[in-house]
């Protein structure tokens, strides 16, 4: 959550910086040219401006674009995103999960990607499990998850997000 991750009290350049300088020996402003790459990496408009604002001053999708900077700023082997475009709009869920995308790209991080919008998986995931009440009840490639679900949840998912769109499971 967004909302809730970043320090109301703190700038953002503030936060992006601190994971660096806790990890890592540089000068102040070797850090401060990273925090500048990281919100330029991740899309975040005026990069210069945004490093002196404040957690309320940015849209739920800039600030987490914020978290996203954060989390790839040590170059983790995985991300864990937890909901990713939970409490987002279309357009700022379709900004970030681009942007999840382009960050897995050409090497980067893996991700474990945890969400019940099977629009969310369909367009960032390679292989999906499906759990129920804490236990997987169904596993596999994407394309086979989505054309031939097995379990009831799985299915259930599925012709719900196909609902969406007007289609049926079939």
């Amino acid at each position: 959550d967004p909302g809730n991750s970043l320090n109301p009290v703190k700038t953002i350049g503030a936060q992006v910086g601190e994971i660096l300088r806790l990890h890592q020996k540089s000068s102040a402003a070797a850090r401060k040219a990273q925090v500048l790459a990281l919100l330029t990496k991740v899309g975040l408009s005026h990069p210069e401006q945004r490093i002196d604002q404040y957690p309320h001053q940015l849209s739920g999708g800039m600030k987490q674009r914020v978290l996203i900077a954060i989390a790839i700023a040590l170059k983790p082997d995985l991300i864990i995103a937890d909901e990713p475009t939970t409490d987002l709009d279309a357009v700022a869920q379709a900004r970030i999960l681009d942007l999840l995308a382009g960050v897995m790209q050409n090497r980067g991080p893996g991700m474990l990607l945890v969400t019940h919008d099977m629009g969310v998986v369909a367009r960032l995931a390679d292989d999906v499990a499906v759990m129920d009440s804490g236990c997987i009840v169904e596993q596999g490639d994407v394309e086979s998850l989505f054309n031939a679900p097995q379990h009831s949840i799985t299915r259930s998912l599925v012709a719900a997000h196909l609902a969406l769109y007007g289609l049926e499971l079939a």
